[in-house]
């Protein structure tokens, strides 16, 4: 049964209906002895059936013509699964923010097969990613996992990453179609975009994984454009997916965003997860029955979700047995994380660190409590984690002085215990006893944990369902490692309730006890859970008998979120003048901030820029005492940096996963290179940014800064960020020399091929990234109609990136490097037209480091 193959990157031909994933115009003939054969085995029960989920990451079989069940996971930073399960860890991957850092296609496309490598083991068929909307404003709480702020940047890392999974023979799923730029009211907020913004913009990423890369799945978002829901939306659905792109996939709901049955079905909607409930089902067969939907709309969704089956195997290929490993390749891994690293400052040449750095003062809450990924839906379970004291005293061995401190708190839920201080009561071995009792009182599950916490999606473990829990329990001895007040936490969904007996005059336990409230997102409680605790004070040695409880009636709903957090409380003034102390009798200092969990996570945005806690006051104070600070940055979007200009060196580094520290060691010491350059802006104030935090009016979410997003607004404003888009230094320095363009008029329409040659004038082998940017002519009259002004120019940019490429040289060697401005970056959308237009004019074409450091430029007649 040979459903075919395609080339997206000829929508013509997809539209014609050749290929893997031809248009829904295809007719009989093309899916003879195909798709259609097997549609005409199928009842139209057994069809609708197959369209919605069986549970919450599965899409059911259908023995009778060979089709075994889709399983589905998230993973757009590594896979994980249908749940966190403690035993069936995961690769954790530099986030997609990451990525985009980099630059470097290539480098994604390989990152992305390795994610595809662990998805066939662990027998998921389908990937929920890549998420492809832009970063609109840094006050998006999911922004880590976008691919930036320009469309051209994040259609050329989304298409890579499509193309590496999906060269696993796994299907990838391009999110969250459209306008789903922010986690405010995200189940409903209306986003109010112009057509012309739609097409030149947010849509763009999309495209590109349609056209270019061939994706096999776009996930309709829950929010609503320009009045209609994604999920209900022909015009976006069916006319700009499907008729002029010519996708050929299936398009997905994404989790309860489904709420209408004929809307749905008639708009362009293919799938409805989770199920086995939803607005489909019997009542999608109702419609049909009388005739509110026909039944060739069913076979057109079926024979989509055919076309993705036989692409990941499903189709009469062999079963998706889950598997152990293997995991990603370390080294892949190791070397991504390090080449998205983006070094903003360097003053003195600081980094890489040199043979003089006898003693290093490690400082800064994210040395000890790093963040190596974002939270919500992209979370995994990670096998390995490797932080940035284990990478640099791995990478120093005895050649220099370590000295780790914390300097200031800024954890948001109580840390799980330090390994070592839990004791089962039930074997006296290490660990804390998780039990799960049903309603009757019976024990469904018992484990030994070593990390007392469980975040379970669906399903859950086996003998445990999730509707009939009535209490899940933590039963341990803690035993103080050291004198002074400690932190006793539960935190959970439901009534929680903690108790602790020891050594204290009263006899009678200490009790904790409240209820969660609800939720303004269901996400947000697995990111930032309620919590209730106590302090008390403990002498080293001392034991505690810990139990603590959820009882999660009432938020039995698809998660279950229960941890115990216990963590030492010494005053932040100490923590503070511990950390200075150590900068000041140390040859360098590296102070490791940013994010703290769950300041960054789906479900709800960032209400501010600044890092949380006293990390600016840290920052400076060790800078005045240690003139060779350096600031590393764990963070998945901008934060506020008032110290820039008062330390050595600034190195971002994302959300890197798990191979944090080991490539933090490379990049400090000068193994590798920090390859990364900044796919967003890095304001200078709040205030200064063009679009600050997305909170919908009345419901409605008005884009009314159009095509002026991110550094195209700085541009048009004339006002400086702190740094510019593009913006990221390397461990050499680079010559422009050369810039040739086409002599003649180029055709409208058609690609214009650039080479730029560019020499490595530094000591050290290195990599550059070539930035181009397209400035539109100032008039742009069309003696002969076919170009219009499709916006007023003051509402257009003052240029654009339009292609990007990199040169690898030794010290002294020149490379010339070959880049392809598309057509379409000189066409504007004409609204009124319904089309693309290519203006007529000079445009200037400018070439350089960053989108404030440009080095040559050359005209280019259009037309």
């Amino acid at each position: 049964m040979d459903l075919g193959h395609t080339d997206m990157r000829n929508p013509q031909a997809a539209r014609d209906g050749q290929g893997q994933f031809p248009a829904r115009d295809a007719g009989p003939s093309r899916e003879a002895g195909t798709g259609r054969e097997l549609l005409a085995a199928l009842s139209l029960e057994q069809k609708i059936a197959m369209l919605t989920g069986a549970d919450n990451f599965t899409l059911p079989g259908e023995p009778g013509i060979g089709l075994r069940g889709l399983v589905m996971s998230d993973g757009p930073a590594g896979v994980r699964g249908a749940f966190l399960d403690p035993a069936d860890r995961s690769s954790s991957l530099p986030a997609p923010i990451a990525l985009a850092a980099s630059w470097d296609p290539q480098l994604v496309e390989q990152v992305a097969a390795q994610l595809g490598r662990e998805a066939r083991a662990k027998g998921i068929d389908v990937v929920l990613g890549p998420t492809v909307n832009l970063v609109r404003t840094p006050f998006g709480g999911r922004g880590f996992e976008c691919f930036g702020e320009d469309p051209v940047l994040a259609a050329r890392t989304a298409a890579a990453w499509v193309r590496g999974l999906q060269s696993e023979g796994v299907a990838a799923t391009a999110k969250h179609f459209v306008g789903n730029d922010a986690e405010t009211e995200r189940w409903t907020a209306d986003s109010l975009i112009d057509e012309t913004t739609l097409r030149e913009l947010y849509l763009v990423p999309f495209e590109a994984c349609v056209t270019e890369a061939e994706c096999a799945l776009v996930m309709a978002g829950y929010n609503k454009v320009n009045g209609a829901t994604m999920t209900e939306h022909e015009h976006l659905l069916r006319t700009v997916l499907k008729q002029d792109w010519g996708f050929g996939g299936a398009v997905v709901s994404d989790w309860f965003a489904a709420r209408s049955t004929e809307p749905t079905a008639l708009a362009g909607l293919d799938l409805v997860m989770p199920g086995p409930d939803g607005p489909w089902g019997e009542q999608l067969a109702e419609a049909v029955a009388r005739g509110a939907v026909s039944e060739a709309e069913i076979d057109e969704k079926v024979l989509r979700l055919l076309r993705v089956a036989r692409m990941v195997g499903a189709l009469g290929g062999e079963p998706s047995a889950s598997r152990p490993g293997p995991h990603a390749d370390r080294r892949v891994l190791r070397t991504a994380a390090a080449g998205s690293f983006t070094l903003l400052r360097n003053s003195t040449g600081t980094l890489p660190l040199g043979r003089d750095a006898h003693s290093i003062a490690l400082l800064g809450p994210n040395a000890m409590f790093p963040q190596y990924q974002g939270l919500g839906s992209a979370q995994v379970g990670a096998a390995i984690a490797v932080s940035p004291a284990e990478g640099l005293r791995a990478a120093l061995g005895q050649d220099a002085q370590l000295t780790v401190r914390q300097g200031c708190r800024t954890w948001l839920t109580t840390p799980t215990p330090e390994p070592g201080t839990l004791t089962d009561p039930a074997t006296n071995g290490p660990g804390a006893r998780l039990e799960i009792r049903g309603k009757d009182g019976a024990l469904q599950h018992t484990d030994v944990l070593g990390r007392p916490e469980v975040t379970w999606w669906d399903p859950m473990p086996p003998q445990v369902v999730r509707t009939d829990i009535a209490e899940l329990t933590f039963r341990t001895l803690f035993r103080a490692a050291a004198a002074g007040p400690h932190r006793f936490a539960v935190t959970g969904l439901g009534a929680l309730r903690l108790e602790l007996s020891g050594p204290f005059d009263d006899p009678s336990p200490i009790v904790v006890a409240d209820t969660a409230p609800p939720a303004a997102d269901p996400v947000e409680p697995l990111s930032r859970p309620f919590e209730i605790g106590t302090v008390l004070d403990l002498d080293e040695g001392d034991s505690v008998q810990v139990f603590a409880s959820c009882d999660p009636t009432g938020h039995d709903g698809e998660f279950t979120r229960f941890q115990l957090g216990v963590v030492p409380l010494p005053q932040e003034d100490t923590l503070l003048k511990e950390a200075v102390s150590a900068a000041q009798s140390s040859d360098v200092a590296v102070v490791v901030v940013g994010a703290a969990a769950g300041t960054e996570s789906e479900g709800y945005d960032r209400q501010t820029l600044a890092l949380p806690g006293r990390q600016d006051e840290l920052i400076a104070a060790v800078a005045a005492v240690n003139s060779r600070t350096v600031v590393v940055v764990n963070c998945g979007m901008p934060v506020l940096m008032p110290w820039a200009d008062q330390v050595a060196a600034i190195l971002q580094v994302w959300f890197p996963g798990q191979e944090f520290g080991h490539a933090l060691a490379d990049v400090l010491l000068g193994e590798l290179e920090p390859g990364g350059r900044l796919p967003v802006t890095i304001p200078r104030s709040e205030a200064g940014c063009p679009v600050g935090p997305a909170r919908p009016v009345d419901g409605a979410l008005e884009y009314s800064e159009g095509l002026l997003v991110g550094y195209r607004a700085y541009d048009k404003g004339g006002t400086e960020p702190l740094f510019p888009f593009g913006h990221g230094l390397g461990y050499t320095s680079w010559m422009f020399e050369g810039l040739d363009v086409p002599v003649g008029p180029v055709r409208a329409g058609a690609d214009v091929e650039v080479t730029v040659t560019v020499r490595n004038t530094g000591r050290r082998p290195g990599r550059e990234v070539v930035q181009l940017y397209l400035s539109e002519p100032v008039d742009n009259a069309d003696s002969d109609g076919s170009g219009t002004a499709a916006l007023p120019e003051r509402h257009r940019p003052v240029r654009v990136l339009a292609a990007l490429g990199a040169a690898q040289a030794e010290p002294g060697e020149a490379v010339h490097v070959r880049l392809r401005v598309p057509g379409r970056a000189f066409a504007r959308w004409d609204a009124q037209k319904q089309d693309w237009v290519y203006p007529r004019g000079r445009y200037l074409l400018q070439v350089g480091h960053s989108s404030r450091d440009l080095r040559l430029s050359a005209p280019v007649q259009i037309g």
